[in-house]
């Protein structure tokens, strides 16, 4: 199983593209520099009222399947 680490700032009005349909997944860069494609649906538990801020891990298997997402 790999894992990466990665940070996340999206205010409200960015967060509210998703919500539109315009958009489905979040591009972030992992602290090792890697370029990741997150789907929006795995980060809607973690939408507040400002939007999604914080620090994740990602864990996922050797096909790219995600297994667990937590706020770090």
């Amino acid at each position: 199983m790999h894992k990466a680490v990665f940070s996340v700032r999206l205010n409200s009005e960015q967060v509210l593209d998703f919500y539109k349909g315009t958009k489905s997944s979040v591009k972030v860069r992992t602290e090792c520099g890697q370029t990741m494609s997150i789907p929006y649906d795995i980060m809607v538990k973690f939408v507040t009222r400002e939007g999604i801020y914080g620090r994740f891990q990602i864990s996922y298997r050797d096909d790219g399947k995600m297994v667990d997402l937590i706020r770090l």
